[in-house]
């Protein structure tokens, strides 16, 4: 399965220590450069930035077609720009994005498109993690924004309240 992920959702899992559920969930993760530099290097010191660095089964790639990647920049960032990219060149399974304008850009394109909190919802049915509700707690007081209306839908669909 090949999967690509942005850089909000290695930063949200890694503040809240949970980074290789991702790995127990989809085995190897595809990451473009530009969020290698966003989370690894920019981010040095800060959650993830290590864990990422040095995971083996996280894989930074190069993408090729740059053309692609400047449209995509024109209407979000550069992360998202390059990991809607990426996985249009590598044909890939899942995109993890937290990103509305990228979430939105893959589904149009007919892609799978899974973000945070539908990971952790995901680790649960999995029997992964006991409960989401905790985790999601943490993000928020951790500063990551998560919609009410999204934290409300994940916690129905998780039979949490």
């Amino acid at each position: 399965m090949k999967v690509v992920c942005d850089s909000t959702v290695l930063i949200g899992l890694a503040k809240i220590g949970k980074l290789e559920l991702l790995k127990r969930v989809f085995g190897e993760i595809l990451i473009p450069n530009a969020v290698f530099v966003e989370v690894a290097e920019k981010g040095r010191g800060r959650p993830g930035a290590n864990e990422i660095e040095n995971a083996r089964w996280i894989r930074k790639r190069t993408v090729r077609d740059r053309r692609t990647v400047e449209m995509f920049f024109a209407e979000m960032g550069h992360g998202e720009a390059e990991v809607l990219a990426l996985g249009k060149e590598m044909h890939a399974d899942w995109f993890l994005l937290d990103d509305e304008r990228g979430r939105n850009t893959a589904r149009s394109a007919g892609f799978h498109v899974i973000g945070l909190a539908g990971i952790l919802l995901l680790a649960k049915q999995l029997g992964l993690i006991s409960s989401v509700k905790p985790f999601l707690d943490e993000l928020e007081r951790k500063g990551f924004r998560l919609g009410a209306k999204v934290r409300k839908e994940i916690l129905r669909r998780a039979n949490e309240r």
